[in-house]
């Protein structure tokens, strides 16, 4: 009896397995039993594919679309064909099939999450912001741990400036399972969007709350610029120089290559604290850390010449000539300090043969996630929205063909 009873337990086992294998096979959809193998093995369906990566949008519509028809209309294949839609800017057409797709009975949880979420895409390109939070939302109301609603999510909560909305979704994406790994990335966005929230509060006047965000942003991620250039206005506004040179001095510690940021500020605040020459000393020392350092070499050069030192500021000004000939701010420095040497000729005809082969650009700023293109240093990306992402470019190198592209 025993072995009867487990010999039908095993038959019962295999027969499950069985219909298992056959409903991933064939799923009854819109009353067309549907061939899901057939549609990935369709030669219309390896093509489509084929012309995707190649990235022929109007060819792989095409095939993909034959293949849908082949195989019954498959949900994934019009899944991808919205897609497609969408990025061909067909955002109407992109809509109407992925609605359709939600129309269709017995629709698994899963499936529908990504309906949901490949609608959201549509809405946010079409810019429809109050649908798309709403499609996204209900896709996390389905599927709460789905990384890309919450990543759109976050974005559009952004692009509104709903920075505390974009704070709490920001936090659940670092609390997802297998986040930890991310977490460094994570407090840098969170460190922007605290930043945010203290920009916020200074334009209602609210000290207090300004700089209590920008503490914490910088708590966050400590080599966050603008957090501390941040904090140290404010305490500068509020008659604290001491403390705001401290600010701005471990930016300068903390990030190196964004310390030309705060020279402007140091230089101001060094001579209220009666040290003047704290000023020099810190440019000599980041000089010393990283001799292509061109933008130390610009503000002390115009420091000294300010000092009555323009013969010493020309020679730093050469120097930094050498590191980035193109930079249009140098150029202009040199101007104005030849001028104030009466052009003798010997330094002019040095600074033509340094300069002879430049072309000269305001400090040209790209970004290395979609590589827009911006004349200042931006903390988010105007096109992709990433936070952190823009580099100073150099067109050419001045001394070594290895120098590439670099944040100084």
């Amino acid at each position: 009896m025993a072995t009867l009873v487990l010999l039908v337990g095993l038959v019962a086992l295999l027969v499950g397995l069985a219909v298992g294998k056959a409903w991933e096979r064939y799923k009854l959809q819109d009353g067309v039993w549907t061939d899901r193998r057939r549609a990935r093995e369709s030669p219309h369906y390896m093509l489509g594919l084929n012309f995707l990566v190649a990235s022929q949008i109007d060819p792989a519509i095409d095939e993909l679309t034959k293949a849908a028809h082949a195989a019954g209309d498959p949900l994934e294949i019009h899944l991808i064909l919205g897609n497609l839609y969408r990025e061909k800017g067909q955002v109407g057409r992109a809509i109407q099939e992925h609605q359709s797709l939600l129309q269709r009975p017995n629709l698994r949880k899963l499936e529908h999450a990504n309906v949901l979420l490949c609608l959201g895409l549509d809405y946010r390109r079409g810019g429809f912001i109050d649908r798309a939070i709403e499609a996204f939302t209900e896709v996390l109301r389905l599927d709460p741990h789905n990384r890309y609603a919450l990543s759109n999510l976050e974005k559009l909560h952004e692009e509104q400036h709903q920075w505390t909305d974009a704070y709490a979704t920001r936090q659940k994406l670092a609390a997802l399972p297998g986040a930890a790994d991310e977490a460094p990335r994570h407090n840098e966005i969170l460190a922007f969007l605290e930043y945010e929230l203290g920009q916020d509060a200074l334009k209602r006047m609210d000290y207090t709350e300004a700089a209590r965000r920008f503490e914490a942003a910088i708590d966050l991620d400590p080599r966050n610029a603008p957090a501390h250039l941040s904090l140290g206005d404010v305490r500068f506004y509020e008659g604290r120089t001491p403390d705001a040179a401290g600010v701005w001095e471990r930016l300068v510690d903390a990030s190196p290559e964004r310390a030309y940021l705060a020279f402007s500020r140091l230089e101001g605040a060094y001579p209220k604290l009666s040290a003047p020459e704290r000023f020099p000393a810190l440019c000599e020392r980041l000089i010393a850390a990283n001799p292509q350092d061109w933008r130390a070499r610009h503000a002390l050069a115009r420091h000294l010449s300010a000092y009555g030192r323009p013969g010493d500021a020309l020679e730093l000004l050469f120097e930094a000539v050498g590191y980035n000939p193109h930079a249009l701010a140098l150029h202009q420095t040199i101007w104005q300090t030849l001028s104030a040497l009466d052009l003798p000729p010997d330094l002019v005809s040095r600074y033509v043969e340094l300069t002879r082969d430049a072309i000269f650009y305001v400090d040209p700023h790209i970004c290395l996630r979609c590589r827009y293109r911006s004349t200042e240093l931006l903390w988010q990306c105007p096109q992709c929205h990433e936070w952190n992402t823009f580099v100073e470019e150099r067109i050419a190198p001045a001394k070594s063909a290895d120098v590439e592209a670099q944040g100084l």
